[in-house]
């Protein structure tokens, strides 16, 4: 299940992080983002439920926060790049721009929930027809996504001063020499 959250109302921000170079601004939104999306994570390891018979890891432990998402996009035009005897770079560029012209392309992403290894979480959040659902992720979500939405206001602008700090006194170094 994917989720998205949409913040309004934040238009400084924005112009701020769109003066930064855009490696650098992805980079701000991941540390706020990371920061942000904790509290969730951790509320759904407490919410998980013990499965000890499984044998495989534990719930508990298995809740990530990570901008490391299965993103289909572009692997279309990195195979095609590739099956035309392209580099991987090249073809690596070719699915970056096909990810960055798709509709509602993000500049960052951040992934919250349980770990690839974990295949039967979502049998746990939904259930089967042998047992009910134990949800875990969606409580997580509905009990801290305001937490979230506050971590997000109360530390990015202050990230994005910090960062813009460093950025022009690179810059001024640079210059200096």
């Amino acid at each position: 299940m994917k989720m998205t959250m949409r913040v309004e109302g934040l238009r400084d921000l924005d112009k701020a992080l769109g003066e930064l170079p855009k490696a650098t601004a992805r980079r701000v939104l991941h540390r706020v983002l990371q920061k942000a999306a904790q509290p969730i994570a951790d509320r759904a390891a407490d919410l998980a439920p013990d499965d000890p018979a499984t044998g495989s890891p534990d719930l508990h432990t298995g809740i990530k926060v990570s901008t490391k998402l299965k993103n289909p996009a572009g692997a279309r035009e990195f195979a095609a790049v590739m099956k035309a005897g392209g580099t991987r770079a090249e073809a690596g560029r070719a699915m970056a721009t096909a990810r960055r012209e798709q509709p509602g392309a993000s500049l960052a992403m951040m992934f919250v929930g349980p770990d690839a290894r974990l295949f039967y979480a979502h049998l746990q959040e939904f259930g089967t027809s042998h047992h009910g659902p134990q949800p875990f992720m969606r409580p997580a979500w509905d009990e801290k996504k305001l937490e979230a939405l506050d971590i997000i206001k109360n530390t990015l602008g202050d990230e994005i001063t910090k960062t813009a700090k460093r950025v022009a006194a690179r810059a001024a170094k640079k210059a200096g020499k």
